[in-house]
C-alpha cells in the first residue's frame, strides 16, 4: 500500500495537470480573441498564486510555502486589479512582519515527522529520546544531537555536527543564512533534512560518499550540488541525505568540508 507521501505527490501531479489545462484553455480562448478574462489573468502574481495551489494540495497544505506564494501573488494583484492603489511601499514591511507571524503562530512540532505525518517511515527519532538526547551546541557551534532544529531570522547560524548516528534536521531561514558541516558525522541510514528557506540560504557540507537527494520544491529558488570530486566518487547505498521541503527566493548550497 502506498503511503501517504506517494499519495501527496500523485495529487500534485494532478492539480498541477488540471492547471496546466486551465492554463492552456484561457491562452487558446485569448488567441481565439475571446475577451472573456481581464488581463490580470495573465499576469505574473497569477503564476505565483497558481504555484502555491499546486504546492499546497501537493503538502496537504502542511506547509508554509504555499500561504506565502499566495499572498505575495495577491498583494500585487490586488495593483493590476485597482489601478492607482500603489501598494508597492508596503511590500516589505508586511512580507516581514508576516514572517514573524508565522515563526511565532505556527504550532511547535516536538518531534521529527515526514510529509507522510509517519515517522516510520523515515529512521530518525526525537531529539529528546533515546541514546543521545538533544544537547545545546557548544560556543564553537558544535552539536552532538542525533537531531538537529536550527532557526535562522535575520541571521546566521554555523552548527557542526559531529553526532555518529545523525538522523535528520529540520533547518528554517528567513532573512538568513544557515551553515551545517557534517563531515565529522556519520548516518546509518536514509535521512531527511526539511528545509522552509524564504529569502534566505543554506549551505550543508557533505561527505563526498553521501548520496543527496534533491525533493525541493520552491520558487526563484536553485539547490546546487558543489561537492568537487578529485575521483567519481563511490556512494555508499545506505548514506542517502534526503532534502525536502520549500524554498522561496532562496537557495541550498552543497559543498565539500
Amino acid at each position: 500500500m502506498r503511503n501517504n507521501y506517494s499519495k501527496n505527490t500523485e495529487s500534485g501531479r494532478i492539480v498541477a495537470g488540471l492547471i496546466l489545462l486551465g492554463v492552456g484553455a484561457v491562452l487558446l480562448l485569448r488567441a481565439m480573441h475571446f475577451t472573456l478574462f481581464p488581463g490580470w489573468i495573465f499576469s505574473w502574481p497569477m503564476i505565483l498564486i497558481l504555484v502555491g495551489v499546486y504546492s499546497g494540495f501537493k503538502h496537504n497544505f502542511r506547509n508554509n510555502t504555499w500561504m506565502i506564494l499566495m499572498a505575495i501573488g495577491g498583494f500585487f494583484l490586488l495593483n493590476q486589479i485597482i489601478p492607482g492603489l500603489r501598494l508597492e511601499p508596503y511590500f516589505w514591511p508586511l512580507l516581514i512582519i508576516g514572517a514573524g507571524l508565522v515563526f511565532i503562530l505556527r504550532p511547535r512540532n516536538d518531534f521529527p515527522y515526514n510529509d507522510s505525518g509517519k515517522t516510520e517511515d523515515i529512521k530518525w527519532q526525537d531529539a529528546g529520546t533515546g541514546d543521545n538526547p538533544s544537547t545545546p551546541p557548544t560556543a564553537a557551534g558544535i552539536d552532538g544531537s542525533n537531531f538537529v532544529r536550527i532557526r535562522s531570522v535575520f541571521s546566521g547560524v554555523n552548527r557542526t555536527v559531529i553526532s555518529k548516528n545523525f538522523q535528520g534536521a529540520h533547518i528554517s531561514s528567513v532573512f538568513g543564512g544557515v551553515e551545517v558541516n557534517f563531515s565529522q558525522a556519520d548516518i546509518t541510514g536514509p535521512v531527511v533534512i526539511k528545509t522552509e528557506v524564504i529569502f534566505g540560504g543554506i549551505k550543508l557540507y557533505v561527505p563526498a560518499h553521501w548520496a543527496v537527494q534533491n525533493e525541493i520544491d520552491g520558487v526563484f529558488h536553485g539547490v546546487d550540488d558543489k561537492r568537487r570530486f578529485n575521483v567519481a566518487p563511490e556512494l555508499n547505498p545506505s548514506k542517502v541525505l534526503i532534502l525536502r521541503g520549500s524554498v522561496v527566493f532562496g537557495g541550498i548550497e552543497i559543498k565539500n568540508a
